[in-house]
């Protein structure tokens, strides 16, 4: 019964009743001409005639290519769930979202939807961003759990970082020092841990060959550790602003940039998985690598400096 009902949706065009009676009084009409009317009256009718069919073929043709582009696109919609079938928790969402939807279209009061249509704005942004490889944590710390969850990843071989170190208090709270001790942790395991530290003028002074006494330790710990450490000044990198940043590079899988301000206070953390951006942050760890001196460099050339300076 199902094919039948089909069948008849999709029966040609010359065998429908109004194509087959139109075809008839026209073919009627023009034999009639022929045979009463005189010459020029017969081509006139059948220029008309002609006319006519070229105009009904075409329109046919326009009704036609509007019902394909409306069925490719019915196709599309309909091929969306089954391409997120093979992810099962994907499609869970999906259907869970759908049901949602479907739920919500029977609700009438207007400011609920009005509310819904906003919130829901904003849940598809979210979604855009998400499938872009983009990810934004806003004045919370519970990026942590995903920096945490990268550095434990077991294909992770190698982890280059630039901390900006604006303040003393840089990474000194309680989440900051637990992901040190992490730091510290995975170096001594076996990961390849690079960092970069820029540092303000007050923290390494001008005419000292180290850093401060208040930030010593916290270098030489990462140093004892194992992380290959190189410092930098602020105020040699003034000319490339795009290099002062606080950010991190986990192996080829992804890069995360962390925003400070001035108290040394995440304000925002953004994990970014696309290519392009993983590039970009290759290519500023490199060019900032052209400024760092490695500390190890510095602490020899502290230590020869040392007996000279007590000589004399």
């Amino acid at each position: 019964m199902a094919n039948e009902k089909h069948g008849s949706r999709r029966q040609p065009v010359l065998l429908s009743f109004r194509f087959l009676s139109t075809s008839l009084i026209g073919s009627l009409t023009v034999s009639l001409v022929c045979t009463f009317a005189p010459l020029p009256a017969q081509i006139g009718a059948l220029g008309s005639s002609v006319s006519i069919v070229a105009g009904l073929f075409l329109s046919y043709m326009e009704q036609e290519e509007r019902r394909e582009k409306g069925r490719s696109e019915l196709l599309e919609k309909v091929q969306l769930p089954l391409s997120l079938a093979p992810d099962h928790d994907l499609f869970d969402q999906y259907t869970a979202f759908t049901n949602s939807l479907i739920d919500l279209s029977r609700q009438k009061d207007q400011v609920l939807r009005r509310y819904a249509l906003l919130k829901l704005s904003s849940i598809s942004e979210q979604l855009r961003s998400l499938s872009s490889g983009r990810v934004v944590f806003s004045t919370t710390e519970t990026w942590r759990t995903v920096y945490r969850e990268i550095l434990n990843s077991p294909d992770l071989k190698r982890y280059r970082s630039v901390a900006w170190m604006k303040t003393k208090d840089y990474w000194q709270d309680q989440p900051g020092r637990q992901d040190m001790r992490l730091n510290l942790q995975l170096s001594k395991a076996g990961l390849l841990i690079e960092r970069i530290v820029i540092l303000r003028g007050e923290l390494w002074p001008q005419k000292e060959a180290l850093p401060s006494q208040v930030i010593r330790p916290w270098i030489d710990e990462q140093h004892a550790s194992g992380i290959k450490l190189a410092l930098v000044r602020e105020s040699e990198i003034l000319s490339e602003p795009d290099l002062l940043m606080d950010f991190g590079i986990y192996g080829e899988r992804a890069t995360g940039i962390e925003d400070l301000d001035d108290q040394s206070r995440t304000v925002r953390f953004t994990l970014l998985f696309d290519k392009q951006s993983l590039s970009v942050a290759q290519d500023r760890f490199s060019r900032l690598s052209l400024y760092a001196k490695p500390y190890a460099e510095l602490l020899e050339a502290s230590a020869k400096k040392a007996p000279k300076d007590k000589d004399a």
